[in-house]
């Protein structure tokens, strides 16, 4: 049972209370207040006054409820409640906060507030579950909360109550130790089989990439061999165009060879001509000139030849003169002045 810590001093029927600043106090004569407030004390006629004590402080609810899913299976939301009395006049309508001399609530009405606030989280919650998978509402929690926190505060029964939520949180939504076991293997399974999906495809990748590897080279290859083929057909039709040329200025050369042989030989038969014209000048002339020397005497043609000839061949004829006819020479001086001018 909750009890207030209050101060009195009863005599003659006038206490005295005094309570800490966490509780509101109101005092009621007749049915009205007359004096209300938090952390209040004074003097009062016991017999004439009812004192209704309203903590206004913040109270924590630990909760742990087993509800149902749609596909019927059963988990356990684990969490919890903070709230507080922001209204506690309305609270003091609605339950029963009256305490005795001692300090002691006269009813269990404080203890039933407890139970509305987690009976209305509860049927929140089963609200939202049971629209819900299992799985679906295994991971919800985020969700939840603020779910329920825009909930209980336009809830209506709290607001009548003068009750302010100041927090709500989930701390885990758990499922039967049977299902969670059947959940660890088929979520087990469900890895091991995305585990393989992921080595099938990157086999499946690497198959492919290679494919494409494969064809790549073989189109760079194909490319290349085309390339080739194009240069060696431009190489073929470069020589081809080379040696067409090469053939005409060969047949020109050959053309200006026989052009200039041909005039060579024209040249060479004028020559000829002109040669064989000039030797039988020369012969015709040195015939006439023979039969004129006919009719000359020997020693006059030798006297005429002899006074054309040079002084050291003119010597040299002498030499001959005196070794014909059997002519004999015994000693024969020569100055040197003569030999000298011989020699040169």
């Amino acid at each position: 049972m909750y009890k207030v810590s209050t101060q009195e001093v009863i005599m003659f029927g006038i206490n005295f209370i005094k309570l800490d600043p966490s509780t509101h106090l109101m005092q009621y004569k007749k049915g009205e207040i007359v004096k209300q407030g938090v952390g209040m004390s004074f003097y009062y006629y016991a017999p004439e006054s009812s004192l209704v004590a309203v903590p206004v402080t913040s109270k924590e609810l630990p909760f742990a409820f087993r509800l149902q899913t749609e596909d019927f299976q059963k988990v356990t939301v684990q969490g919890q409640v903070t709230y507080r009395i922001s209204n506690p006049e309305a609270v003091a309508q609605m339950l029963n906060f009256t305490i005795n001399k001692a300090g002691a609530y006269l009813s269990e009405d404080p203890q039933k507030l407890d139970e509305r606030v987690l009976r209305s989280v509860q049927v929140l919650l089963r609200d939202n579950i049971q629209q819900q998978k299992l799985k679906a509402s295994l991971g919800m929690a985020p969700t939840l909360v603020k779910q329920l926190d825009i909930a209980l505060q336009n809830n209506k029964a709290l607001n009548d109550l003068g009750v302010n939520i100041v927090d709500v949180s989930i701390v885990a939504i758990s499922p039967t130790p049977e299902t969670e076991k059947a959940l660890e293997a088929e979520i087990r399974e469900q890895l091991l089989k995305e585990a393989d999906d992921a080595i099938y495809e990157r086999r499946l990748a690497s198959i492919d990439q290679e494919k494409r590897v494969k064809e790549s080279e073989l189109e760079t290859e194909v490319a290349m061999q085309r390339k080739e083929q194009e240069i060696k057909e431009a190489k073929i039709e470069s020589e081809r165009a080379v040696m067409k040329k090469r053939n005409v200025l060969n047949k020109e050369n050959m053309q200006a060879s026989i052009a200039e042989e041909e005039q060579r030989q024209s040249l060479i038969e004028l020559k000829t001509s002109n040669d064989k014209a000039k030797a039988d000048a020369n012969a015709y002339s040195i015939e006439k000139q023979l039969k004129a020397y006919d009719s000359v005497p020997a020693d006059v043609l030798k006297a005429l030849a002899m006074s054309k000839m040079k002084p050291e061949q003119l010597i040299a004829q002498s030499f001959e003169n005196l070794t014909k006819d059997g002519n004999k020479i015994g000693n024969l001086n020569i100055s040197p002045e003569l030999l000298q001018s011989l020699i040169k």
